[in-house]
């Protein structure tokens, strides 16, 4: 017995549709919601034997007690990254394009679409080669490609199809939910869409000084409901970063992008060896560092002021934003009170990319923050509540470090080497002499 009468001997019932079952069809939709692909993923362990069972059973023409689902999975296996381009493997790769067009199962054929999108790379000679079997049998396809073939004409090119699903992304409102309404049902799913992606993010690259260019990227890249879009976060970020290479948007675009882009993907100070940011250019990345060192300033000014009546604050928020337009302040990093953090969870609760540590000195310091700021070779430390500004040579041992979870400020006291002065008299300039 051949593949072709095995899989049609398990083909499942297809009934006619039928009209009027507006329940049947909202189930149907929840189900693709959450079983997108017909297509199940092979953990990584298990494909190789997958692959080898298969080229097994092809060489023996053994097709007792083969279903479906064990030949399409088997078939993501051996289309994936590792094994699509193996010598050892080509029999068995031109087995199915073969089947493609010999085989009239229709669950064979659309699962073999899903694995084509899945694995499609741009004139990838396996990409070519798929599009070319699934073309011959198109109009057979029928089902959910029918009408994703309706939308992108050039579904089964395997040269530009993500360069059409690109442009109708650039069409399309909300390119996340608009895609899954003509069927591509994982938008950030790998293969085709990353290339769609890469081409949508290139194509909007021009528009990307604007909010609203911007704002369509960003929710395209976390669509509510859905985890960050992680491959292709990298150009993503670059894109939106490169209009202000050499020079800094309005304050509120500014506070709106560090806002969302380190919501999303975390702070590149703190995360700069982890993906995606190890992808972005370094002066791409300092760029963003030194708009998130002033919104650190200004958030620290903002919520001492708030926890601390003083008249000392709006000199104090002046000489250090002074600093920073200088471009002497390379980072800063803000260390809260009990008091001020329940006002920052507050203040951050639209802003998720900001984050702050803890000054847990308790006794009469227990309402001190810290503003911890590094400046060429010094650290400066610098507090509320009458606690003097410290500077430390960067060198020094055990001087304090940016970034950390805790502070005590007390303990920053005691640390030898350190100057310190109070806000007295000309401490701007004592202040200056030593950075």
């Amino acid at each position: 017995m051949s593949l072709s009468e095995v899989l049609r001997r398990h083909a499942p019932y297809q009934p006619r549709p039928l009209s009027g079952l507006a329940p049947l069809a909202a189930a149907a939709e929840r189900v693709l919601a959450r079983w997108p692909d017909a297509v199940k993923e092979p953990p990584e362990k298990d494909r190789e034997r997958l692959v080898q069972e298969m080229l097994r059973r092809l060489e023996q023409e053994d097709w007792r007690d083969v279903h479906t689902s064990f030949v399409t999975t088997a078939a993501v296996a051996l289309f994936d990254n590792e094994r699509r381009e193996r010598p050892d493997l080509a029999k068995l790769r031109q087995f199915y394009l073969d089947e493609i067009i010999a085989n009239d199962s229709a669950s064979f054929r659309r699962a073999m679409v899903a694995v084509y999108i899945g694995s499609y790379v741009p004139r990838a000679a396996h990409t070519v080669a798929l599009a070319r079997s699934l073309s011959r049998v198109a109009d057979a396809l029928g089902g959910r490609w029918s009408v994703l073939l309706q939308a992108v004409p050039r579904l089964l090119d395997g040269v530009s199809a993500h360069e059409q699903v690109s442009q109708l992304m650039l069409s399309m409102p909300q390119p996340w939910s608009n895609l899954k309404s003509i069927n591509l049902r994982s938008p950030h799913a790998p293969g085709l869409m990353t290339h769609a992606h890469l081409a949508f993010v290139k194509a909007l690259a021009p528009d990307l000084a604007e909010p609203p260019a911007i704002d369509k990227l960003l929710n395209w890249l976390k669509p509510e409901g859905a985890q960050p879009k992680a491959e292709g976060a990298s150009e993503a970020i670059s894109a939106l970063l490169m209009p202000w290479r050499t020079s800094d948007p309005p304050s509120d675009l500014r506070s709106e992008l560090t806002t969302r882009i380190t919501g999303l993907y975390g702070d590149p100070r703190t995360r700069g060896k982890e993906a995606p940011w190890n992808g972005v250019a370094d002066d791409l990345v300092e760029h963003l560092s030194r708009w998130l060192t002033g919104e650190n300033i200004r958030f620290f000014m903002d919520i001492v002021s708030d926890v601390e009546t003083s008249h000392m604050w709006t000199p104090r928020r002046q000489f250090w934003m002074k600093l920073h337009q200088e471009r002497r302040i390379t980072s800063a990093w803000v260390a809260l009170s009990d008091e001020g953090a329940r006002l920052a969870r507050q203040r951050a609760a639209g802003r998720p990319g900001l984050k702050f540590g803890r000054q847990i000195a308790g006794g009469s310091r227990i309402r001190t923050c810290l503003l911890i700021l590094k400046i060429g070779s010094k650290i400066v430390v610098e507090g509320s509540h009458n606690y003097k500004v410290h500077v430390f040579d960067e060198s020094a041992a055990g001087r304090p470090k940016l970034y950390q979870d805790g502070y005590d400020c007390e303990l920053i006291r005691s640390i030898r080497g350190a100057q310190a002065k109070m806000h007295l008299g000309d401490w701007q300039g004592w202040v200056r002499e030593r950075i």
